[in-house]
């Protein structure tokens, strides 16, 4: 029984042909489903899960340029990576917040700076006041 094999116990076996060209992983397909890239696609670079295409073109493009040099060892993502963070001031970090919120988040947060200062004021009102010129927002 080289291609088959024979299920059960009782009198009444099953044989059930086994399958001629069994799949193995082999290196290349390890590689494939660990992310790696595969031998057979030279162009083909790992890159961390969750960055955009465009950073991860630049982060390559830097690496690459980092390590074109005679001695030392090659320089890791997370070298520069860890180099671009430490580079960022608080400034810039006020800018993402900035860029993060909408229309509405502003006129909310506006909403809430002048009840801070006017005391309790239904959004409905502020909108009313706004549209009819009783208050100024300053951009």
């Amino acid at each position: 029984m080289s291609d088959e094999t024979q299920l059960g116990t009782s009198g009444n076996d099953l044989k059930v042909k086994a399958p001629a060209n069994p799949v193995k992983k082999t290196k290349e397909s390890k590689a494939i489903s660990a992310g790696q890239a595969s031998p057979s696609v030279p162009n083909k670079k790992v890159a961390l899960k969750k960055l955009e295409p465009d950073t991860t073109k630049l982060l390559m493009g830097l690496r690459d340029k980092a390590n074109k040099k005679d001695l030392g060892r090659k320089i890791r993502d997370s070298e520069i990576i860890h180099l671009g963070l430490s580079l960022i001031e608080p400034h810039h970090l006020e800018t993402l917040k900035e860029s993060t919120y909408s229309e509405q988040d502003r006129l909310h947060m506006a909403h809430q700076d002048y009840q801070k200062i006017h005391g309790k004021l239904s959004l409905d009102q502020y909108i009313g006041k706004l549209l009819r010129g009783e208050i100024r927002v300053a951009p």
